[in-house]
């Protein structure tokens, strides 16, 4: 299973808050086509940020990425992280791609590793932006301590096991 990266697309405003006109939608979707043709129907995950910091990763496994970044409940997500932060937001698309290399197509019974892949990529996220909007699927990576891995504590990072750890890891 392999997933290509595209983006990042910069998403309209209407002052603080996501455009959601036609029009800007349409431009939008646009200028991703314009990119890459047939990206706006592919599934995969996608991930919504802001200077640089990740606030939301969302996925498209039954519908497509036109369908699913807008929905009404994400742009609610959108929105508040534009909130917190002042900035200009993007959107950055992981396309599944097939055997052929093509762009793969949503399923009613959705795709299991797309799932997998936005269960690390938020918790990644999670790491670099405690502030995440999502909400599914973070308790667990919320409330977790692992030294050295995962929401390390001040001073557990130096002892030499938690070295030892890293390196064998690779992080």
């Amino acid at each position: 299973m392999r997933y290509e990266v595209h983006g990042s697309f910069e998403i309209l405003r209407n002052g603080r808050f996501v455009s959601r006109t036609r029009d800007d939608k349409r431009e939008f979707w646009e200028t991703v086509e314009e990119y890459c043709e047939g990206l706006a129907d592919a599934c995969g995950c996608y991930v919504f940020s802001i200077r640089g910091r990740v606030w939301y990763v969302g996925l498209a496994e039954r519908q497509s990425f036109h369908y699913e970044c807008f929905s009404g409940h994400k742009v609610l997500q959108y929105n508040e992280a534009l909130q917190s932060v002042s900035g200009t937001p993007f959107l950055t698309f992981l396309p599944k791609l097939t055997p052929g290399d093509r762009f793969a197509r949503p399923s009613t019974n959705g795709h299991r590793d797309i799932r997998m892949l936005e269960n690390l990529l938020i918790g990644v996220a999670l790491r670099r932006n405690p502030e995440l909007q999502n909400a599914r699927g973070t308790k667990l990576l919320r409330e977790m301590n692992v030294p050295g891995f995962l929401n390390t504590q001040r001073g557990q990072a130096r002892a030499g096991t938690v070295q030892q750890l890293k390196r064998v890891l690779g992080i």
